[in-house]
Order: C-alpha cells, then structure tokens, then sequence
C-alpha cells in the first residue's frame, strides 16, 4: 500500500502539472460574441468591432501590417523562392542571395529590409511572393502531370503498336497461306484437265486404228 500522505500526493501531482504546463508554449485564443442574446444566426457588426477593439486585436493587426512581419533566414527564403525566381523571370541560373529574388517579386525597397541574418517583407509584400510560390507549384503540378500522361500514352502507344504488328505478320502469313493454297488447287485442276485431254486422244487415236 502506498504510505504517502493525501496531502503529499496532492503536492507531487501539482508539481508535475505545472512542469508539463511550463514545458509547453502556450496560445491564447480571443473568444468573440456574435451577439449579446446568444442567438444563432445573428451578427451584431457593430458589438463585434468593439471587443475585436477592445482586446486590441485591431491595434495588433494595424501594427503587423505596418511592420515587418513576415521573415525568413537567408537560406530558407533561398531555398524557398530561386526555383519561383527562375520560373517567373526566365533566368536558369539559381540564385544564392536573396537580394536578386526581392528586387525582382517587391520591385519598392520600402516592402522588404535585409538585417544580418534573416529577409524582412512586409504582409502584403509576403502575401505575394506566397502567390507566385502557389502558382509555381500548379504550375509544376500540371507539367508533372503532362509528363506522366505522356509517359503513359506512349507506352500503350508501344503496346498498341506491337499488338498491331503481331496482327499484321498473322494476316500476311494467313494471306500467303491462303494464296498458296488456292495456287495448288489451280495447278491440280489444270493438271486433271491436261490428264483428261491426254486419254481422250490416247482413246480416239486407239479407235482411229482398230
């Protein structure tokens, strides 16, 4: 049986809670009333933009717009954005500096700032390099796709086509077959009639002499 107190278990279990709690990262999430008589299907615009004002989630939202909130470190934004770079501006060459992409995609140096380690872009300016980025995927999607398609379409092509050969040698040898056969039918014909007319001279010239 275990001898420990209530009270020490108590302790111990609290001070794993609050272990695990400080362990992990913790979100808050604003909760926002549509209306104030909990009814479905009812939007108070008005009550709404007052508590997204009072929990400063405007301000928050004015502020990150303002700012730099979008960043990368050079080799993640490298990494992320030199194939969209060379897709959309044609140049085959893969860029090791961001410099290159940025004055390309946010042509207004005011969107973005280069710090020591990392590429600042502003919301909007992000918003677009992440647009060009969904576009370079479809884009490699469809190409993808017409690659396999083509792949496909040839290989039935190759069946198909070797299917049809076979078919072709069949009916050529089944033709040759055919034409032999009816040249031999000919040949036994004409030699019946050649032996037919033999005998019946044989027989007129033998009734001619008796």
């Amino acid at each position: 049986a275990d001898k420990r107190s209530l009270g020490f278990q108590f302790k111990q279990q609290l001070t794993e809670l609050v272990k695990l709690i400080e362990s992990g990262k913790a979100h808050y999430v604003r909760c926002v009333k549509p209306n104030n008589l909990r009814k479905g299907h009812s939007f108070d615009a008005a009550n709404v933009v007052r508590q997204l004002r009072c929990s400063g989630v405007t301000e928050t939202v004015r502020a990150r717009r303002a700012g730099w909130p979008v960043n990368y470190p050079f080799q993640e934004f490298v990494q992320r954005y030199a194939e969209v770079y060379a897709h959309w501006s044609g140049d085959r060459r893969r860029p090791t500096d961001p410099l290159p992409i940025l004055r390309y995609f946010l042509v207004d140096p005011e969107n973005w700032r280069i710090g020591s380690s990392k590429v600042f872009v502003k919301d909007k300016s992000g918003q677009l390099l992440e647009e060009r980025y969904k576009v370079f995927r479809i884009s490699c999607k469809l190409i993808l796709q017409a690659h396999v398609k083509m792949t496909l379409q040839r290989r039935r092509y190759g069946q198909w086509s070797g299917s049809a050969v076979k078919v072709q040698k069949t009916w050529r040898m089944f033709s040759a077959v055919r034409v032999r056969l009816l040249k031999l039918e000919a040949a036994r014909v004409m030699e019946a009639f050649a032996r037919r007319g033999v005998m019946r001279e044989r027989l007129r010239q033998s009734r001619a002499a008796a």
